[in-house]
């Protein structure tokens, strides 16, 4: 753990930042969707700690995944959907979400036309473009949400 304060790695700029394209665990780019790298340390024990910012353009969504570690979002701008625990809840700017770790969960991009975009705080913190970041449900269902309906609607397909 560093106790010496490093500007480069703790103060970072999300809204101005480079953004990045994200992948899931087999390496397959998220189609719509990119990152923002924010600041990160390693904490104790080598933990790592992070937020970055996600932009989920009309279309996309992360499918059903885990990630080994807990994490809040918080919507900055948009609406959207996430899909926990067999429910179906509407997102928009202002909320923030727990997520316990190890949790399925599933993130549905704007019901409209205009991005959404959140915050996510991770511990441990994987870096955006990392194919270790979370990892795909495979033997569930594929969770679609039908277009132009909220989740809180009931918009789904199975």
């Amino acid at each position: 753990m560093s106790k010496v304060f490093q500007q480069e790695e703790h103060i970072k700029n999300v809204l101005e930042s480079v953004e990045r394209a994200m992948y899931d665990d087999a390496g397959v780019r998220l189609k719509d969707i990119t990152g923002v790298a924010g600041a990160g340390a390693s904490i104790l024990s080598g933990l790592s700690i992070g937020v970055d910012r996600i932009i989920m353009n009309p279309g996309s969504k992360f499918p059903l995944h885990i990630h080994e570690g807990a994490h809040l979002l918080y919507v900055l701008n948009g609406n959207g959907g996430l899909h926990i625990d067999g429910v179906d809840y509407a997102l928009r700017t202002g909320d923030s979400v727990y997520v316990p770790a190890a949790y399925p969960h599933g993130v549905q991009g704007p019901l409209d036309d205009n991005p959404l975009e959140f915050l996510a705080f991770g511990v441990p913190h994987h870096p955006i473009d990392s194919h270790t970041r979370m990892t795909l449900v495979r033997n569930d269902e594929d969770i679609t949400f039908l277009p132009g309906q909220s989740a809180a609607e009931g918009a789904l397909v199975r």
